[in-house]
């Protein structure tokens, strides 16, 4: 399985979009500051993930979510929310 994740940081108040075939290695590598582009924003909240079967579907919905703009991200992850 494949996850797109939408991580937050509180203290950068920034987002980031990402896909990964292991999502809790991912998590602990954005806090672990080992992904240059997240390093400064420890510590990062999931906020939102989605499954899928194959890796081009993943990178379908990554490639989409980091064209639209944080109102379209938030909202997406406030839908997310209500359904759980």
């Amino acid at each position: 399985m494949h996850t797109v994740y939408i991580i937050y940081s509180p203290s950068t108040d920034q987002y980031f979009i990402g896909q990964t075939k292991d999502l809790k290695i991912s998590l602990w590598q954005h806090n672990a500051k080992t992904v240059a582009a997240t390093a400064d924003g420890k510590p990062w909240e999931l906020k939102f993930t989605r499954q899928f079967a194959t890796r081009n579907e993943a990178l379908s919905l990554e490639m989409k979510l980091k064209r639209r703009g944080r109102a379209e991200w938030e909202e997406m992850i406030s839908e997310a929310a209500q359904t759980v």
